[in-house]
């Protein structure tokens, strides 16, 4: 009778354990903080000259990820980063802008989705570019006229060199933004990561 009363008892302190009021210290120490940093090296390259807003690309934990003193997320677990948006530059105005989020981070059979701030790359100014090709042109154009005709002559070369320059700078794609495979970027966690 003893025995059975104590088989009882220890149940009830086991049942007590697993109530749902005591999981979510046990949930607590299974899930990322927000603001954890998580860096990212790239396995698949993007280019904002290829690739479109949509698309997710392949990359690995560069270093794993513990909560107190328990590794979470292992070195080297595959993650999935989604292109958020891309623009091209034009050919003779704007600037490439590419934008990436963390999309999911897979361990093994599990996959946790992830929602991260969103890191953004520009590309230098297309329009200040084509000035200056246009200034040297007419600078050039102009120093030709001078020499060829005086002061008419180098105001109609100024006009020819500018038109020159900006023809020149027109038959160039605006600068792109390539991200080549191993580059590491850094992503931070805006909400907390469940696993």
């Amino acid at each position: 009778m003893k025995s059975i009363k104590t088989l009882l008892t220890v149940a009830a302190f086991c049942a007590l354990m697993m109530s749902p009021a005591a999981l979510p210290a046990l949930g607590q120490a299974r899930s990322v903080p927000a603001g954890t940093v998580i860096n990212v090296r790239m396995i698949d390259s993007i280019s904002t000259d290829r690739n479109h807003a949509g698309e997710t690309f392949r990359g690995s934990l560069q270093d794993s990820v513990r909560v107190g003193n328990r590794t979470v997320l292992p070195r080297g677990a595959t993650v999935y980063v989604k292109l958020v948006n891309a623009r091209s530059a034009g050919r003779v105005k704007g600037r490439s802008e590419m934008k990436l989020q963390l999309e999911r981070i897979v361990v093994g059979s599990h996959s946790y989705p992830v929602n991260s701030q969103i890191v953004g790359y520009r590309g230098k100014s297309e329009t200040k570019q084509s000035l200056k090709s246009t200034g040297i042109g007419a600078a050039v154009g102009g120093g030709l006229g001078a020499i060829f005709g005086g002061g008419t002559g180098a105001a109609i070369g100024a006009g020819l060199g500018g038109g020159t320059g900006l023809a020149v700078n027109a038959a160039h794609e605006g600068e792109q933004i390539r991200i080549p495979s191993e580059t590491l970027v850094q992503f931070r966690l805006s909400s907390p990561l469940a696993l």
